[in-house]
């Protein structure tokens, strides 16, 4: 018996088969919880230094990054931080307005949370209207899901999910920790596992990307704006680009058919668009 993902997937095996022999490497930065994030104490100067140094990095690879926007956080202090990723050319999406998970939500506070936000950031959005779930939480049941999908559509927006799924946000915690204690070099030797995790996740999902479609897809790389992506995100780029990696925007990595292909998962938990669309988890 053909296993239920890969059924689901033939349509698009035989539209990518034909550009197996001749496959980029094509990834888009997405960047959750600006204004920053709020860990450890770092104020809202400490986030305006924080993106501009991410800013910078992004800047050094022509890169147009989107970023994803936490409604509640935006003040006259933090305006400053959306000024300027904003002025440096990348996009502004919405990612709720109080950053719960979605399972926690009924379908009024969900579309109230949306519709909040989308409000709050009228100086920055622009069409097309994106959207990014806290957590990757997309919902429990195929109901649930299909109620998010429905709001999202009636105001206009995109779900943007991922399929380099990571835990950089567990090393930017123990990351800002050592600064905080003064210790430099632990410091420095999480930087180095934050840099060697990232390189292994993304291994991880492009061969999954194989495993599922036969070949590349265009790539959605998940990030958030805070101190150890400030410090290192321009090694990794720097890693990327010397890898062959190309740097696309979000618009374009959607036009790629596993973003349109049936979403086979509902469950608790914030998966790759890669694991989703074969209905599974990966280890």
């Amino acid at each position: 018996m053909i296993p239920k993902w890969l059924a689901s997937l033939t349509a698009i095996f035989i539209i990518s088969i034909s550009a197996a022999s001749a496959q980029t490497r094509e990834i888009a930065v997405t960047i959750d919880d600006l204004p920053f994030v709020r860990y450890g104490g770092t104020t809202s100067e400490q986030g305006l230094v924080q993106v501009n140094a991410i800013n910078a990095a992004l800047a050094a690879h022509d890169i147009r990054a989107t970023g994803f926007v936490i409604g509640n956080q935006i003040n006259r202090n933090t305006a400053p931080i959306l000024n300027s990723f904003a002025a440096a050319g990348h996009r502004i999406g919405n990612h709720s307005w109080s950053h719960p998970s979605y399972d926690e939500l009924t379908r009024r506070a969900f579309r109230r949370e949306t519709r909040r936000t989308h409000r709050a950031l009228a100086p920055w959005i622009d069409t097309p209207l994106l959207y990014r779930f806290p957590y990757l939480h997309e919902g429990e049941t195929p109901q649930t899901k299909q109620a998010a999908e429905e709001v999202l559509a009636a105001l206009g927006y995109t779900n943007v999910p991922v399929t380099i799924d990571n835990d950089e946000w567990r090393f930017n915690a123990d990351y800002v920790d050592a600064l905080t204690a003064g210790d430099t070099d632990l410091a420095q030797a999480i930087a180095e596992d934050y840099l060697e995790h990232m390189r292994e996740r993304t291994a991880h999902f492009q061969a999954l990307g194989h495993q599922a479609l036969g070949r590349d897809v265009k790539h959605i790389l998940l990030l958030h704006l805070n101190q150890i992506n400030a410090d290192h995100l321009g090694t990794l780029l720097d890693w990327y680009a010397d890898n062959g990696w190309v740097f696309i925007t979000v618009q374009e990595a959607l036009t790629d058919p596993l973003y349109s292909a049936p979403d086979l998962y509902a469950g608790a938990r914030g998966l790759s668009q890669i694991e989703r669309v074969m209905g599974q988890q990966s280890d």
